[in-house]
């Protein structure tokens, strides 16, 4: 299992433990599991502790940096205790030497390509209206003389504007 997302780790540690890393509870095995997930955040994926605890948020379990930073330095301790979550934390593979916050950027950027894509293709489709070659066609010498004309009409078209 690579180059999961956090919340299929998540879901993978509900899955194996039976238990929700994102439930507000105080049991100790709520805690444990929430540290082993706070600990592969961290520590697998890189991702900065302010950026797990808004993860923690959006799904409903209250927290702060402070509380994930906690959480997981004391993994190694709930380790000791319960050998389960070592078992569940070598299950996890991770091979990328990206971390999560560069991962996540990647995104965000090929996100951005395929918007710009998108809107470089409309305003094409918008260029093959007729208007816009008669607009494009107009010799130099009149350019003037039309933009002056096109400003006019499109003053007379205010009030058809007013009364809808």
């Amino acid at each position: 299992m690579e180059n999961l997302t956090p919340i299929e780790i998540a879901n993978k540690i509900k899955e194996l433990s039976g238990l929700d890393v994102f439930k507000n509870s105080r049991q100790r095995k709520y805690i444990e599991v929430r540290s082993l997930f706070n600990h592969l955040l961290r520590n697998k994926l890189n991702m900065r502790w302010i950026h797990i605890a808004e993860l923690h948020i959006k799904n409903g379990k209250t927290s702060d940096h402070s509380t994930v930073l906690y959480s997981s330095n004391n993994y190694a301790y709930y380790c000791q205790h319960n050998p389960k979550l070592t078992e569940i934390e070598n299950i996890f593979t991770f091979k990328s030497d990206l971390c999560y916050d560069k991962i996540d950027r990647v995104h965000y950027l090929e996100n951005k390509v395929t918007n710009l894509e998108n809107k470089n293709s409309e305003l094409k489709n918008k260029l093959k209206h007729p208007m816009y070659k008669v607009i494009r066609d107009v010799p130099e010498n009149l350019q003037d003389e039309v933009g002056q004309k096109l400003k006019l009409w499109e003053k007379s078209l205010e009030w058809k504007k007013e009364l809808n």
